[in-house]
């Protein structure tokens, strides 16, 4: 059970798991509690709404689909998308396709740390993906604003950095990347993409310079590929999902639980993208790499956007049944 008064609404941690049976296969879902016992950064809470957790893990799995791999590419946002398709949804991902860009600059990139800017770093993923036959996307939102787009891991991509490196949350960092990272965690690739972080950390004015008009770049070079979120930020739950070719029906979820939100991460995807973009044997330490900083930068929005309250869980493949 949970020490923390604030998480009695949800506090019988089913820690054990459900096991469910989805398309002739087994899936586990794990309640893992709150996302943090300390306080992030971030505005979003969960804290005195009630979450019944035993209700959304066991009917968690009728709100995952089979993703289309020619749909466009999503936020972990829970927010409205008005023109969401249930049949033609694709992965969630922080930032969409240009969050992808910072996590190879960290993690992979070969270059002089010093040198490079986020715009042409989302310029070439956003191209990367077009060459592999994917579909890049991203959102902004209805909100009126005098600067930003209304994508938190966007707008807010400068402060992602500073929680990344942030002494005060390192270990709530470390803790959770090991988590969604299980046997696969390596010690000195999360301390390499954290010594990357602070060298970024230390030259972020110009290395985020523009990063305002990354959507433009994405409009630009794929029509259609930006959505507009509607409403505010009402996530209650981190959900991260490792089945792969699965992804989580946002809009739905939320509509039959009251407007709760989830924060939904296909993990599986970050996965498939570095497969894809280092594919070579020779390569398989840079596709870890790669990984580690997208897990990495993914807890590290969170710790932006949020208060550390939200329930975490995780949906995966139950191999052993």
């Amino acid at each position: 059970m949970l020490s923390d008064s604030r998480s009695r609404a949800c506090a019988d941690v089913n820690t054990s798991g459900t096991i469910l049976y989805i398309g002739g296969n087994m899936t586990k879902i794990l309640n893992l509690g709150r996302l943090s016992d300390q306080k992030w950064s971030g505005t979003v809470s969960a804290d005195h709404v009630f979450v019944d957790c035993d209700r959304i893990v066991a009917g968690l799995d009728a709100y995952y689909v089979t993703t289309n791999p020619d749909a466009k590419t999503r936020c972990i946002d829970g927010r409205h998308d008005p023109e969401l398709d249930e049949s033609n949804l694709g992965p969630q991902v922080p930032g969409g396709a240009p969050g992808a860009s910072l996590a190879y600059r960290l993690g992979v990139d070969k270059d002089d740390l010093t040198r490079g800017t986020f715009y042409n770093d989302v310029e070439t993923m956003i191209e990367s993906y077009e060459r592999l036959g994917l579909s890049p996307g991203g959102h902004r939102d209805d909100t009126l604003r005098d600067h930003g787009v209304g994508c938190g891991a966007i707008d807010g991509i400068e402060q992602v950095l500073v929680s990344m490196t942030e002494p005060k949350y390192v270990e709530d960092l470390k803790r959770l990347v090991k988590t969604l990272l299980d046997t696969t965690f390596d010690r000195d690739n999360f301390l390499r993409v954290l010594g990357a972080g602070l060298v970024v950390r230390s030259r972020s004015t110009g290395y985020f310079d523009g990063h305002g008009d990354v959507l433009d770049i994405l409009e630009k070079k794929s029509p259609g590929s930006v959505s507009v979120l509607k409403g505010e930020h009402k996530e209650v739950l981190f959900i991260v999902n490792l089945v792969p070719n699965t992804t989580f029906a946002s809009n739905r979820f939320a509509s039959e639980h009251e407007g709760q939100q989830a924060f939904g991460y296909d993990i599986w995807r970050s996965k498939q993208l570095a497969q894809m973009l280092l594919p070579l044997p020779s390569q398989a330490l840079d596709r870890e790499r790669f990984v580690t900083a997208r897990v990495m930068i993914t807890i590290a929005t969170l710790m932006t956007l949020t208060d550390g309250s939200q329930r975490f869980m995780v949906r995966f493949p139950d191999e052993n049944e």
